[in-house]
């Protein structure tokens, strides 16, 4: 089954065509992996978009979504989720600090990779500094300043990847329905392993974005918020690709230097899924096919790789010039999902593969 929670526009519409297909493969692989009929629900989110990772669409599977699978006798993965391990974390700082000393003690942690390999200027990772300007919430958020993070565990990522010469890519399976769409995955110890390892990146996303703020707020560095993934396995028969899996505080990401809001689902709703942002579109008079060799968007054909944001795809409601506007959408974004908002931060200034900014 299906939960539709999309804002239904035209990109969501073609892409919960293709999930339907994908809900069907995922639920043939599971019931011939057992003794009984299984089957698969999909979680699509108001961020349901286009997926940054062309090998991951092949495979049916696209950002903004939950895939759940009834356990099988024989585990199984399914492989062009392209799994690795994304979060956000948000610590407290217990004292101001200017824009030119955040940025200065940024700089100097980045350059040191003797631990970790940063990545938070890649993609659509980012570093933030920002204000929250009331003590008006009821999650004993105070005014002040915070710190907030946006990375992945780049470590890691080309061991679960399916790519030739992996561990597990002569191992892969497939299963095929239609002229273009199929299932790849891996069964049985191998599937467990997999899963091992991507258990074991989620706690190190964690650690390892608690290390960095510690490092960049040395004296300064109050209570954690959160430390939140969206993207990984929380079990060995869920995936989450652009959605956060909590029963506590989230962040809802936005536009670059826009307040950035941080909700928690309400009480009465059924599941625990939260989106993580606004996710990307199609640009107007645009459309994507399945093909023989691969996905075609517009009048660009790909078969491995990623797209172009900007491009092949765009950010979802653009970047709001008025505040108010940004409310609103977040205020539809929160009925549609069932969450509450909680509190809004302000960014002031942050890095990433734009450079340094300063908002305010």
């Amino acid at each position: 089954m299906i939960y539709n929670l999309t804002l239904n526009d035209k990109t969501q519409r073609k892409v919960f065509r293709e999930l339907e297909t994908t809900e069907k493969l995922i639920s043939k692989v599971a019931t011939k992996l057992s003794s009984a009929q299984k089957t698969c629900d999909i979680y699509a989110m108001s961020d349901l978009g286009i997926a940054h990772n062309v090998t991951r669409m092949r495979g049916g599977f696209f950002t903004g979504a939950a895939y759940v699978w009834e356990q099988p006798d024989i585990p199984f993965i399914p492989v062009d989720t392209t799994i690795n391990v994304c979060g956000t974390a948000l610590y407290q700082l217990h004292s101001e600090i200017s824009v030119d000393e955040f940025k200065e003690r940024c700089e100097k942690v980045l350059i040191d990779t003797s631990k970790y390999h940063w990545n938070f200027t890649n993609g659509n990772h980012f570093i933030s500094l920002c204000h929250m300007e009331n003590d008006e919430n009821r999650i004993g958020m105070k005014k002040g300043y915070y710190m907030l993070v946006h990375a992945s565990a780049c470590e890691y990522k080309e061991q679960l990847y399916p790519v030739a010469g992996n561990w597990y890519y002569n191992r892969i399976l497939t299963e095929r329905l239609g002229e273009y769409r199929y299932l790849r995955f891996i069964t049985g110890k191998m599937a467990e392993r997999f899963y091992q390892m991507a258990e074991m990146l989620e706690s190190f996303n964690r650690k390892r974005n608690y290390f960095f703020c510690k490092q960049v707020l040395a004296g300064k560095m109050g209570k954690e918020i959160l430390n939140v993934s969206h993207y990984g396995m929380p079990t060995i028969h869920e995936v989450l690709i652009g959605v956060q899996k909590t029963e506590g505080l989230a962040t809802l990401l936005t536009s670059p230097g826009k307040s950035i809001y941080i909700v928690k689902k309400e009480e009465k709703s059924k599941n625990h899924y939260i989106p993580h942002g606004f996710g990307l579109e199609l640009p107007e008079n645009s459309d994507f096919t399945y093909c023989e060799n691969g996905i075609q968007i517009g009048e660009m054909n790909f078969s491995a790789g990623s797209i172009t944001i900007g491009e092949d795809a765009v950010n979802r409601h653009g970047f709001p010039e008025k505040d108010n506007e940004l409310r609103n959408y977040v205020r539809k974004i929160a009925q549609i999902n069932e969450l509450e908002i909680c509190a809004e931060l302000k960014q002031i200034c942050s890095f990433s593969a734009n450079g340094f900014k300063v908002w305010r």
